[in-house]
């Protein structure tokens, strides 16, 4: 076989382990979140919520943006065992110096903040998450594209998380048993994860350390992780503060939780085009472009459809998901739509084309002017506005994001994007919104889930159609891809 069929078949197999890793979260996450928001309270499942944020906030400040940097350089020296190892090394005392700090003062916080003491129980087990984030490294695997190990593993640990969740969450007071369960995931993936690698990696007679070159590109990763962490899990943690208690905060985590749904479908893609666009872009601009230009059709069209499909259908979405004790939560759920439209989009700028092109620096600076927006407008709108306001802020502060690194990206997406058939990919998202909206007015007396599932169809029907009317590229693809399958049948 070719090196080039080697290639093709690597991409395509990895492509459907992360369909597969996707397809297991997604599962998971539509059964645990319409059962969790529906048996706990909605202050209980904001504890939760709220206690998980400030972990995921600190992790960032632990990792320093090593699973980004870590996997972009362990990917260029992947056909070099002892390099790898010394990469590998470097970056786990970088994380270990910085875990220890972040994390004594994680401790202290616990037992002098009011807000940590009144939930100390659920901090403390949310602490030892923190810490067991640190040492994932699926930024290791990810860089050796072992996608296969990291599904399988993945998929078993979310389905015993399932079944914990099922057995032990069964009343409005079984807070603490969910979050648990929710850090005991994390820890044993990633002891796991530690354990193969350091199976697989020799840390002897790799001669003394050199720590310092990774100092001043590690910066730039650094201040995207904790900048992105301020309106990605501080905002969360914010609205806590300025609320009286966490009912705001489980309204706003619904909105997120949906998010972050839509999110890993993306993580999914991205996370395949990541190491191949890095190899590319120093060694076959030709195949960077093609690889580029199908990554960005394709993220585009699902961005664009999942931000109009919740404008329209954010209701019953909400109310099919968690009730209607969670009504309040539809527009931070329509305003968080539009945010995962721009915030995808700036994570496939930043990572399929800043980064690969070592631009690092200009991703950073993006995610920096966007903290300080993002931190404003939540002390400003938080206290009145609840989790609507903290929907905005996040949305203002994407929005600059996204302006910023559009800019910094012009010049490569002015070479291998073809504006036209972004026009074509907008106009035909709209057409299918408006026809989704007016057939949302006669379906509003049926059923949710018969409007969710009707509404979806006419949606996707409609931009299918107008799309290859219009000679949209990634429509025209997908069609193709679909009826060579069907004559396959």
């Amino acid at each position: 076989m070719s090196n080039q069929l080697k290639q093709t078949h690597s991409v395509k197999f990895n492509a459907v382990m992360n369909t597969l890793l996707t397809a297991s979260s997604m599962l998971v996450s539509v059964i645990t979140v319409p059962y969790v928001t529906r048996v706990l309270s909605v202050e209980g499942y904001g504890d939760v919520t709220f206690a998980q944020n400030v972990s995921q906030w600190l992790s960032a400040m632990c990792l320093i943006g090593v699973p980004t940097y870590g996997l972009r350089e362990c990917a260029r020296v992947r056909d070099d065992p002892r390099e790898m190892a010394r990469v590998v090394r470097e970056l786990l005392v970088i994380i270990t110096i910085f875990t220890a700090v972040v994390l004594a003062g994680f401790g202290v916080s616990i037992l002098i903040v009011p807000r940590f003491r009144q939930i100390a129980a659920l901090m403390w087990v949310f602490l030892v998450s923190t810490l067991l984030l640190s040492y994932g490294v699926e930024w290791f695997f990810q860089a050796i594209e072992q996608y296969k190990y990291i599904t399988i593993r993945s998929m078993v640990f979310k389905m015993l998380s399932l079944v914990a969740m099922l057995v032990f969450v069964r009343g409005e007071d079984d807070y603490l048993a969910y979050g648990v369960i929710l850090a005991l995931v994390v820890c044993g993936n990633n002891v796991l994860n530690l354990a193969r690698m350091l199976r697989m990696v020799s840390f002897s007679g790799l001669g003394p350390m050199r720590i310092g070159r990774h100092l001043k590109p590690l910066a730039s990763y650094a201040a995207l992780s904790i900048a992105s962490s301020v309106y990605l899990a501080f905002d969360s943690i914010l609205l806590g503060m300025l609320s009286p208690s966490n009912v705001q905060v489980g309204l706003y985590q619904l909105a997120s939780k949906l998010k972050g749904i839509c999110f890993s479908v993306i993580n999914a893609i991205i996370g395949v085009l990541i190491p191949r666009l890095s190899y590319y872009a120093k060694n076959d601009p030709e195949k960077y472009g093609a690889l580029l230009r199908r990554g960005w059709g394709f993220l585009l069209n699902l961005c664009l459809g999942i931000a109009l499909y919740l404008l329209v259908y954010a209701y019953p979405l909400v109310v099919l998901i968690s009730s209607e004790k969670y009504a309040d939560a539809v527009l931070p759920v329509r305003i968080i739509g539009l945010v995962n439209l721009l915030s995808c989009m700036s994570y496939f700028f930043g990572l399929c084309i800043l980064s690969p092109l070592d631009q690092e620096s200009k991703l950073a600076r993006a995610n920096l002017t966007g903290a300080p927006i993002s931190l404003v407008c939540n002390l400003l709108l938080d206290g009145t506005f609840g989790a609507t306001g903290a929907a905005i802020s996040v949305c203002l502060a994407e929005l600059v994001i996204f302006l910023m690194q559009l800019h910094d990206c012009w010049p490569v997406l002015r070479e291998h994007i073809d504006a036209s058939n972004v026009l074509r990919t907008f106009m035909s998202h709209i057409m299918a919104a408006a026809v989704a909206f007016a057939a949302s007015l006669p379906l509003a007396g049926l059923n949710v889930a018969v409007q969710l599932v009707a509404g979806f169809a006419v949606y996707s029907v409609v931009w299918l159609v107008a799309a290859l009317i219009m000679g949209e590229t990634t429509a025209r693809w997908a069609f193709g891809t679909l009826r060579g399958f069907m004559k396959r049948r």
